[in-house]
């Protein structure tokens, strides 16, 4: 006891000995909170409904899909949550759809109201969109109906196919802040001009805009009860409430394009700064409107560009269309500002196709690859039936003279047009249709050694289903018309006659492959679609056309135009040719 007594004495004045500071020394220091937070976006633009495409980069790689870009996804989130040690991988990363995921599909989605492709969507967990152009196709009430998981009735195209489809709600946000209702002024119903959401601690704002070119390229009829706001005036406008939020941390998804000026920019070679397109143009009158409008990163769509640079301190960035591509942007926010402290990092990226095995590994691409799987076994029968045999493999859409039309696939288009007009009893001139409402090449599948058009490989060339129209015009009006292709127009594919031009515009319009030029004051009869007749993709001189006659859709008329072939070869003539 003594003994005990004697070392509890001893080692207390130790400890009265003992300097403070070797207390210091063992004490764990309390660590500092951070004062940034990490985000993600994740995005895609112009899916077009391609969830189960398969395209090839540019060294002949196979890219595409939705099961594949839900693979990468899940792989983009968990490492960025493994660099900045967030606590759970769904933590801060924000998947973001740019405008015209759906119209214009493959048929395995439009043929089910593209309803497999919000399903695919919902499975990979966007939550923010953007309205563009294409969501007008069926009309806007059309487009609201899948997006909230409505049943179609008897009056919904490809009812008997789609009544038993299973569709989710939506759990997309859907933004536009510049289309507005013609009567009330307000938001188009149905949508928000901006969102807000929270992760950390930290708030982004997301604000959507969509070209003010969707006048001209939807079908009127579907557009005619909207006004287009500016949409450097909208964001201006949105981003100021934001602001007053406390929201300094401003994305705008923008169905509007972009492109890096160096020709040599690419995917594979990104990194340039410079930046062009309508959305840069946007930028700027934003800035004369409001200098302090706080926008960080645009993510755009549109017109089917890869483009990534900086304009000022915003980052701009577009991946490709149909799924062959996504975008990576990355940034940090201060707690303090609410503001991303430096510009965003971006990056694009090809969407690799994965093994069978990788999709299956992950629950998520698993899951999207089995609604691509069973929407195409819904459809099988129908889109695999054959049609014609072909003397090609495939022939391509890519225009001679871009971005005048005047593709291997057009000339076939408009051929088909112009025959099934005269088997119709009208005895028409030419034909003529928009090169964009062109969305893929003829390919063919192989049957021992004959090359086997499809009924779904026709009807992926001329998706939408548009009426066609015989119509009279004069020679002058459809000189005007071709002319139009160098003053805004997008593309004309022609049948029945052939052009010249140079660099200020079409010289002469000649009758079929003949000299014989077009008579100005003659009236000729043309077959047109109801997109263009109504001066849809800015050919305003088809709507000086009289005495039209509807016909049948064009899908309809190429599908019947090659069944009645039965053998198909390329056409190979050019239609356009530029002259000194």
């Amino acid at each position: 006891m003594f003994k005990t007594k004697i070392v509890a004495t001893l080692g207390a004045a130790a400890l009265l000995m003992t300097p403070m500071s070797a207390f210091a020394k063992t004490t764990p220091a309390k660590p500092k909170a951070p004062t940034t937070v990490p985000v993600q976006f994740l995005s895609i633009n112009d899916m077009h409904g391609n969830i189960g495409e398969s395209y090839k980069a540019t060294d002949g790689t196979p890219i595409g899909g939705a099961p594949a870009l839900a693979y990468h996804f899940e792989q983009e989130k968990a490492a960025f949550a493994k660099k900045y040690k967030l606590k759970t991988a769904a933590a801060n990363t924000y998947r973001i759809s740019a405008g015209d995921l759906v119209g214009g599909s493959p048929s395995y989605s439009s043929l089910l109201q593209d309803e497999p492709t919000m399903n695919a969507a919902n499975a990979i967990k966007f939550t923010v969109g953007a309205l563009g152009n294409h969501e007008f196709d069926e009309g806007i009430d059309e487009f609201k109906r899948i997006l909230n998981g409505l049943a179609p009735t008897e009056a919904t195209q490809n009812y008997e196919l789609v009544k038993d489809y299973k569709l989710t709600k939506s759990n997309m946000e859907i933004l536009t802040s510049n289309i507005v209702d013609k009567k009330s002024k307000k938001i188009l119903s149905g949508f928000k001009p901006y969102t807000v959401k929270k992760y950390g601690g930290v708030k982004v704002g997301f604000i959507g805009v969509v070209t003010p070119d969707i006048k001209t390229v939807v079908l009127s009829k579907h557009v005619e009860n909207i006004e287009v706001v500016n949409p450097a005036k909208a964001i201006a406008k949105y981003s100021k409430v934001l602001r007053k939020q406390g929201v300094n941390a401003i994305v705008v998804v923008a169905h509007s394009g972009a492109y890096n000026t160096d020709a040599d920019t690419s995917i594979e070679t990104q990194g340039k700064e410079k930046i062009l397109g309508q959305t840069v143009d946007m930028l700027k009158e934003l800035e004369k409107i409001d200098p302090k409008h706080s926008v960080d990163v645009v993510i755009g769509g549109h017109d089917h560009n890869f483009a990534n640079g900086v304009y000022k301190n915003t980052r701009i960035i577009e991946a490709k269309s149909f799924g062959k591509a996504y975008s990576v942007v990355t940034g940090k926010i201060s707690k303090k500002t609410k503001d991303f402290i430096k510009t965003p990092s971006g990056i694009v990226k090809y969407n690799y196709l994965p093994t069978e095995e990788q999709i299956n590994s992950n629950k998520v691409s698993k899951k999207v690859n089995g609604i691509v799987n069973e929407a195409k076994s819904l459809v099988k029968e129908k889109i695999d039936a054959p049609i014609a045999t072909a003397s090609f493999e495939s022939i391509t859409r890519d225009r001679v003279a871009h971005p005048l039309g005047g593709s291997p696939v057009g000339n076939l288009v408009t051929d088909g047009q112009l025959s099934q007009a005269k088997a119709s009893g009208y005895n028409a001139d030419f034909a003529m249709t928009n090169s964009g409402g062109i969305r893929a090449d003829l390919t063919t599948v192989k049957d021992g050694d004959k090359n086997v058009i499809t009924w779904g490989k026709a009807q992926a060339v001329q998706p939408f289903g548009n009426y066609l129209k015989v119509v009279d015009m004069t020679g002058a009006n459809i000189k005007e018309a071709i002319n139009q292709q160098f003053t805004g127009g997008y593309g004309l594919e022609v049948s029945g006659l052939h052009y010249t031009y140079n660099s200020k515009g079409v010289v002469d319009v000649f009758v079929g492959d003949t000299d014989e030029k077009i008579d100005p004051a003659k009236t000729y009869s043309v077959v047109i679609n109801d997109f263009i007749a109504t001066g849809g993709d800015n050919f305003k001189a088809f709507t000086t056309a009289t005495n039209d006659k509807t016909i049948e859709v064009d899908t309809d008329a190429f599908i019947n135009y090659l069944k009645g072939k039965q053998t198909i070869d390329e056409p190979t003539e050019v239609r356009n040719v530029k002259v000194d």
